[in-house]
């Protein structure tokens, strides 16, 4: 079984970067309280540092290869995510402008648009932006007295 950071080099080799021209990433083995259960890996914005959960599906997959960098189709995943929380690190918390650098970034690495994980991805997209779009428009109720 290949190392976390054995699967993070390899998913960052597919975009064409190295460890020394990205931001810092700590690897954790599950979603902590108060992470969205489905994510994959988030941001701490204090610190500008990737957390990367290494219990997905897509890195217990690139993690069992038998060949070292085996599963491009594992790897190709764990890119967009990159691409996305990268994205967080250097522009900040919009979930649009982070959505569609992973979309970018799943193009780059060989992921057909028209295929299951790019289809994926765009779903999460439309998913997340919808949800803003109606807590933004949600009316604001006044508490307490005069």
């Amino acid at each position: 079984m290949w190392s976390a950071e054995t699967v993070f080099v390899c998913a960052l080799a597919l975009l064409g970067r190295s460890e020394q021209r990205f931001p810092a990433v700590q690897f954790i083995e599950h979603v902590p309280a108060g992470v969205s259960r489905l994510a994959e890996a988030y941001v701490l914005n204090s610190e500008k540092q990737i957390i990367l959960i290494t219990s997905t599906s897509a890195f217990a997959d690139a993690r069992r290869t038998r060949d070292r960098c085996g599963n491009l189709e594992a790897l190709r995943e764990i890119a967009g995510v990159l691409a996305h929380e990268e994205w967080h690190v250097l522009h900040g918390p919009d979930e649009e402008g982070a959505y569609d650098a992973q979309l970018t970034a799943l193009l780059f690495v060989g992921v057909e648009q028209d295929g299951r994980l790019f289809h994926k991805v765009m779903q999460s997209k439309l998913a997340v932006l919808a949800a803003a779009k109606r807590a933004a428009e949600a009316p604001v109720i006044a508490r307490g007295g005069p």
